[in-house]
């Protein structure tokens, strides 16, 4: 029973992985979080002891992760309020991105606490604002019923590359090791991969995004010619006038209407 519900929970989540990837409108900003999920997840075992490398105390660590987590939590309200007033989230797809990169890749290229200060302000500014803002991307093209379904199916994606990329660090470090590189080289190699991650991402969203707006828009379409109006009855007194003359125009009257405009006009 519980091996088939988690057969099924998997074909059902590979469907919609599918549906993501073959919808244009949703590949990019799907792809860019699974992308910088699995970057993230590729350096996670050796982050704090890159920090140390560097030469950051174990209070300076702990200040790196509280920067990271005060601006996040400052700042995804800002992408929500942004997102509701422009009616769109790829702008704040793109914008999380960039800083997720920008700031991975300050960090990647410290030499001095300072530097990883610096990296984790700018990685504040994407880190936790990336998955809700492609979340409410997706949730925008589907339907009402369909919206847990996707959250859900997210929540795995997401987790699974996470699994998938911590995984992969024992025998990535394992090549490194083998090719001479020092510990600290390794634990610079892996945490400057992840900015490439994200770069790589970003800037395919960034180009599609160009390639829209530069998009030729369809001229509007032609108007149709409007019938003409109808001829509007003739006034009363010319109805009258008429009537005395017993015909207009060649037009003759019945007997009723002729009889009483004259009654009328006498």
């Amino acid at each position: 029973m519980v091996a088939a519900l988690f057969l099924t929970s998997l074909r059902d989540n590979g469907r919609l992985a599918a549906r993501f990837c073959s919808a244009p409108v949703l590949r990019l900003p799907v792809l860019l979080l699974w992308v910088a999920v699995f970057g993230g997840s590729l350096h996670a075992p050796c982050t704090t002891f890159f920090y140390l490398s560097v030469g950051a105390s174990q209070e300076q660590v702990g200040n790196i992760s509280a920067i990271i987590s005060v601006v996040s939590m400052l700042t995804v309200p800002l992408y929500g309020h942004f997102i509701d007033a422009t009616a769109g989230a790829l702008e704040a797809v793109a914008a999380a991105g960039f800083c997720c990169a920008l700031g991975c890749a300050v960090r990647a290229a410290a030499l001095s606490v300072a530097w990883l200060y610096a990296g984790s302000l700018v990685l504040g500014f994407g880190a936790a604002s990336l998955l809700p803002s492609v979340l409410s991307h997706l949730s925008s093209h589907c339907a009402p019923d369909e919206k847990p379904k996707v959250v859900a199916a997210v929540a795995f994606q997401t987790s699974l590359l996470r699994l998938v990329g911590k995984s992969l660090y024992p025998p990535t470090v394992a090549v490194l090791a083998a090719a001479g590189a020092s510990l600290e080289l390794q634990y610079r190699v892996m945490m400057g991969v992840c900015p490439f991650f994200c770069v790589a991402g970003w800037v395919a969203l960034s180009l599609r995004r160009k390639r829209s707006a530069l998009a030729p828009v369809p001229p509007p379409p032609t108007p149709t010619s409007l019938a003409p109006a109808p001829e509007l009855a003739p006034p009363l007194k010319q109805e009258v006038g008429a009537a005395k003359g017993g015909q207009s125009g060649g037009a003759s009257w019945p007997p009723v209407f002729v009889a009483t405009a004259a009654a009328i006009a006498a």
